[in-house]
């Protein structure tokens, strides 16, 4: 059966006949809108990023982690030709009529192709990665903008740069082009910005991040979604404002990173499970029919003696045995107390054992980590929106001690060691918190060359980070030392064993690594999975490291001996048989 293993991180409508989606699992799927059913798929080499259908629905344009852009034919997705890129390709478009394309990447550049492949205008200037395009209605303009909210308008006949807008420091990732080419641009504070010919309109579109912007031409109405949940469909109004029109939570395997509109409105939607959801506006209705849970891991850890895995379906697993079912995805799995707690994209905290609901918040989260503080062990937990909640547990449920402002976007990673909590974010910087006073001691900015995504605590007060640059580095203070990783695509994940001296690190590829913090040295290099590698923890033994994958399985690794795969659950011991 043709599905998806790993959430959809991109999707396309062709009028009512199909519908296109990209996803972790590296796969693009065809699908016939009316029956959706799954007429025929092809794969990257790496995480599928995004689709775009050509005008006539001819030809689908994907772009990948893999560095590439595809064009394949329709609906037998032939592979008729690849452009190559620097970094991951977050974002690709047609030219309204068809023969050109455009693309968006984390090598802080934007590319323009004819439809055979060959290069036409390599643009360049962003300071940070360039994650969206989009061509003006005429097809005369490209307009880019990077995570920093530096939108950039170009002439596509010459590839000279017209106009540059920055616009406020929050970070931005979507832009939408509406009617008289007003551009409107959502941002990490739930901002719906309007840039017209008078000037600039704030509108306030989410209570978090705004993570999608679709203008629909039919019906002339802008949607967007945002991490707090919710799908909103919005009237624009003169001098940029916009006017509610329709609103709705999305249900928990509902994942609002994309949305498109078909020939009925009606919205097709990315899940975090093995196909599309789609939303009827006028009716107000969602159709999940089709979407089932997947087997991804996003976490994993060893606690009470034994090893528990949580992931996209929010199924919680100790050694192999299901435990409880969370009605969320899941990021992270903490052991704190007598308790195994988890949480993530519904912004809960559960016990992951009875499955009971701890503690809630609006924003998703990502991380969570236990510190000491006056002889007690609170927690804190990192969110989507920057900021770090600190609770204490109380048995019956958590208290909130303390909400730190962190950081303006997403907190990746939490680390504490002695008096510190050692913090680290999306827009690449990292943080000190003095746990005394719950203050921010040292802020730094541009900590690594890009997305810092995850944190340890080593011995003698020192930290260690990875990053999407595919750099190690060790932190004594606010100064550090780099290591470049032996990696070859964004590193994911970094666990520590202090009594062995050895860092593991885990990349978007599959791959994992060991570091030997006293000589300095990378002792072992492989490649485990074709899937990500989503986390990374210590296992019972000194010098042994538990690695969970988006494929469902969870892998430890060893200084002495070959990974060896180990029992997860049930159904992929089935399914593997």
């Amino acid at each position: 059966m043709i599905a998806h293993r790993s959430p959809i991180s991109g999707i396309a409508a062709y009028r009512n006949d199909y519908v296109a989606t990209a996803a972790y699992d590296s796969q693009v799927i065809l699908w016939d809108a009316k029956t959706r059913v799954a007429i025929s798929r092809a794969r990257h080499d790496h995480l599928a990023n995004h689709c775009a259908f050509s005008p006539d629905g001819t030809l689908l344009l994907t772009g990948s982690s893999d560095y590439s852009t595809r064009i394949w034919s329709v609906p037998d997705l032939r592979l008729l030709c690849v452009m190559h890129h620097g970094d991951d390709v977050e974002r690709v478009c047609w030219s309204p009529d068809g023969q050109l394309v455009a693309t968006a990447s984390r090598d802080r550049s934007a590319r323009i192709f004819r439809r055979d492949g060959t290069l036409v205008h390599h643009l360049t200037g962003h300071a940070v990665d360039c994650v969206f395009v989009e061509f003006s209605a005429d097809g005369r303009e490209l307009i880019s903008n990077s995570d920093d909210g530096d939108i950039r308008r170009w002439d596509v006949a010459t590839g000279e740069l017209l106009a540059r807008v920055t616009v406020g420091d929050v970070q931005m990732d979507t832009i939408a082009i509406g009617r008289d080419q007003v551009l409107y641009a959502g941002n990490d504070a739930g901002e719906i910005l309007a840039l017209h010919g008078s000037g600039l309109t704030v509108n306030e579109g989410h209570a978090l991040g705004v993570k999608c912007l679709v203008f629909d031409r039919a019906s002339e109405r802008l949607l967007s979604t945002g991490y707090d949940g919710f799908l909103r469909v919005w009237r624009p109004i003169a001098g940029g404002g916009l006017e509610l029109e329709a609103e709705t939570r999305a249900p928990a395997s509902v994942w609002l990173r994309c949305c498109a509109v078909d020939a009925s409105k009606r919205v097709v939607v990315g899940t975090f499970g093995s196909s599309y959801a789609v939303f009827d506006v006028e009716a107000r209705q969602w159709n999940m029919s089709g979407v089932e849970p997947t087997h991804g891991l996003n976490a994993v850890t060893h606690a009470h003696g034994a090893t528990w895995s949580v992931g996209d379906a929010g199924s919680v697993w100790r050694d192999g045995k299901l435990v409880s079912q969370l009605p969320s995805l899941c990021n992270f799995l903490l052991a704190w107390n007598e308790r195994v707690v988890t949480g993530g994209q519904s912004g809960a905290i559960f016990d992951a054992r009875s499955g009971a609901k701890l503690f809630e918040q609006s924003s998703p989260l990502n991380c969570g980590v236990v510190i000491e503080r006056e002889g007690e062990r609170l927690a804190v937990f990192g969110t989507y929106s920057g900021q770090a909640f600190v609770l204490r547990d109380l048995g019956h449920a958590l208290e909130l001690v303390k909400e730190i402002a962190m950081f303006p976007s997403a907190i990746k990673g939490l680390a504490a060691h002695g008096g510190t909590l050692f913090a680290s974010c999306s827009d690449a910087s990292v943080a000190f918190v003095e746990l005394d006073t719950f203050e921010v001691e040292h802020l730094i900015a541009d900590a690594h060359a890009a997305i810092v995504n995850g944190t340890a605590a080593l011995s003698g007060g020192r930290f260690a980070t990875v990053s999407r640059d595919r750099v190690l580095r060790i932190w004594d203070g606010a100064t550090s030392e780099a290591y470049p990783t032996p990696h070859a695509h964004s590193v994911r994940c970094i666990a520590a064993c202090n009594a062995s001296g050895v860092i593991a690190t885990g990349a978007y590829d599959g791959s994992v690594a060991l570091f030997d913090v006293r000589g300095r040295n990378w002792l072992e290099f492989q490649r485990l999975t074709d899937f990500g590698i989503s986390s990374l923890a210590r296992a019972a033994e000194p010098g042994t490291f538990l690695a969970s994958s988006y494929d469902g399985y969870v892998y430890l690794l060893s200084t002495t001996a070959r990974p060896v795969r180990l029992r997860v659950n049930e159904t992929l011991l089935a399914e593997a048989a």
